[in-house]
């Protein structure tokens, strides 16, 4: 390889220093040829053993360079391939009169005449001086038979038919040989341009495919993000109420997990079609690693009450308190792998263990549970794969949370892997580059939790499905019992509302009828500063980046996604009324995860 390429840049460099006119496409080629053959002409005379006419060779060779350099003077190069030819032909015709005429060796040299304006010019030029060839040799064999001849040379008849016969197939057979290769090339090409149509067509339809796939998944996530943000609001409400009653405390705990379990499988199935297009993107953001960890632990502790297993989470010392990447995607990992953890641990313990590393922070789930076989282990990262079919039957699951947790570890630039020996259990592990950092300003000095709790603030709740008013304003009630509450189904509702009077927060949906969420906000930063620069929540099902940009870039104070906490919804409503009348920074939160 290393020759070859060594070739190619002599090949290069050398092409540099010749004539402007013989350094594009063929015409170096042609330079090197011709340079041949008139290197072949000046040794000519010494091996000639003909006496007639010895000086013809240097001739003809000053005549082709001639021709050299009325290329590089601007000739066309049509005219100066002809002109050449004719000459050459002129040449060796009367070398085959002064040497022994159709028997003479210099007339093979007649052979070479058809196969430069073949590949120079093209077929057909090559077609021409194939029968001036032919018609050239005919000629030479005539006179040859006729003893016409340079000192009375002359050959008999038949071996005349027979040399003539000789030298004019030679010449079509030389000539077939590029002709059937310049057909198939041309067959080729013609082929490769309508594979290459037939391969662009397909990628049109691909990407509008792709397009039609995402904007599926997107409204699909969208209908159901929707209602699973009441089932799981509402939900979290009736929890609290009924804390006093463990047998209806119980059920609404059940009905929980598997409206989790359901968004598991949302997020999962819209986070794996956004590592596919490449939009997926980390959010990063300062946060308590502690609180983040513990946070993740702490959402299967109800079901391990039921389960005969140690389930107990271990964080050494010396881990960092506060930390920089994304918390929702480090929440989603953690989440994944306890998980599949608990999924496939019937008993004996399943540890969390987080340590601090040099380069980073180590995070391990190990579980004494059913273990992966070794044939398996090569693909479980791999999409739709739950090691065996029977395994998936009895366990459930989608096949998608590794090879998920796998890409998100990616995104926070960190490493995943994991040992497991069949019916001994697994450790999963994954390192990520975390190093401490200064708390944020917002958390050295923290304000008391809804403080303002007394306060008789007046709330805009704009959506347009009436659960999901419901669900913000029995919230918002429970928080601050002071407060007015005012509702409207679309942007344009809204906005009237906003003429009438001053609200201290609004809540805004994204996707509405009439008028959506972003024109909504727009208007109220642009058209009615006059009352206020109210804070506006982002609260929206949307997960489309782009969407949520354009969202956030319309005037957001923040956002939240749905499902979201209801707690977390108060404290990022406390955290926008504390600040006042002020228009905030894009923070975005992020949803419960699944």
């Amino acid at each position: 390889m290393t020759r070859v390429r060594l070739g190619r840049w002599m090949a290069k460099v050398v092409v540099l220093y010749l004539p402007a006119a013989f350094r594009g496409g063929k015409m170096p080629y042609l330079f090197f040829f011709e340079l041949l053959i008139i290197l072949v002409l000046l040794l000519f005379p010494l091996l000639n053993p003909y006496h007639q006419a010895p000086l013809a060779p240097y001739g003809f060779a000053l005549l082709m360079v001639l021709q050299m350099v009325l290329i590089s003077r601007g000739m066309p190069l049509k005219q100066a391939i002809h002109l050449i030819g004719l000459i050459g032909l002129a040449y060796l015709m009367y070398a085959a009169w002064t040497s022994g005429g159709v028997f003479s060796p210099r007339l093979s040299w007649l052979l070479i005449l058809p196969v430069i304006p073949f590949y120079i010019i093209g077929p057909r030029a090559g077609y021409v001086w194939l029968w001036v060839v032919i018609a050239a040799q005919t000629l030479v064999a005539a006179w040859t038979a006729q003893g016409w001849l340079m000192a009375g040379l002359s050959g008999d008849a038949a071996q005349s038919k027979y040399a003539f016969v000789t030298f004019s197939a030679v010449s079509l057979m030389l000539l077939l040989v590029p002709l059937v290769y310049d057909q198939q090339h041309r067959a080729n090409l013609r082929e490769g341009r309508s594979r290459q149509q037939e391969l662009e067509k397909k990628q049109v339809e691909l990407e509008q495919a792709q397009v039609l796939r995402e904007q599926f998944i997107a409204s699909v996530s969208h209908e159901l993000r929707t209602p699973m943000n009441a089932i799981l609001g509402f939900n979290n409400l009736l929890m609290q109420r009924v804390r006093d009653k463990p047998r209806a405390h119980e059920i609404l705990r059940h009905t929980h997990q598997s409206a989790e379990h359901l968004m598991t499988v949302i997020n999962d199935v819209l986070d794996y079609s956004q590592f596919l297009t490449g939009g997926l993107k980390a959010q990063a953001e300062t946060f308590a690693l502690r609180a983040t960890v513990q946070q993740a632990f702490d959402l299967f502790a109800p079901r391990v009450k039921s389960m005969h297993l140690t389930y107990r989470c271990e964080i050494a010392d010396d881990v960092p308190e506060w930390v920089s990447t994304d918390r929702h995607r480090l929440m989603q990992i953690l989440v994944n792998l306890l998980g599949n953890a608990l999924k496939f641990t019937h008993q004996g313990e399943v540890v969390l263990r987080v340590q601090a590393e040099p380069t980073g922070v180590l995070f391990g789930v190990q579980d004494t549970g059913i273990g992966i076989a070794q044939q398996d282990q090569a693909r479980i990262f791999s999409r739709f794969t739950q090691a065996q079919g029977e395994t998936q039957r009895q366990y459930g699951g989608n096949g998608l949370g590794l090879a998920i947790t796998q890409g998100l570890v990616g995104l926070l630039n960190g490493e995943i892997g994991f040992e497991s020996s069949p019916g001994q259990g697994s450790r999963f592990w994954f390192r990520l580059p975390l190093m401490a950092q200064t708390p944020p300003q917002a958390a050295t000095n923290k304000t008391p939790v809804l403080q303002s709790a007394g306060q008789a603030w007046k709330f805009l709740v704009v959506d347009d499905h009436r659960l999901n008013r419901l669900l913000v304003k029995q919230i918002l009630q429970n928080a601050w019992p002071q407060s007015t509450i005012v509702e409207a189904e679309n942007g344009a509702k809204a906005l009237s509302l906003w003429r009438q009077q001053r609200f201290d927060l609004v809540f805004m949906d994204m996707l509405m009828p009439v008028m959506d969420g972003v024109q909504t906000t727009q208007a109220i930063r642009q058209s009615f500063a006059k009352h206020g620069l109210a804070p506006v929540m982002g609260l929206t099902a949307n997960v489309n980046p782009q969407d949520l940009a354009r969202f956030k870039d319309a005037g957001l104070s923040a956002l939240l996604l749905k499902p979201f906490d209801p707690q977390q919804l108060c404290d990022q409503a406390e955290a926008l009324l504390l600040r006042g009348n002020t228009l905030g920074g894009n923070a975005q939160a992020s949803p419960v995860s699944g």
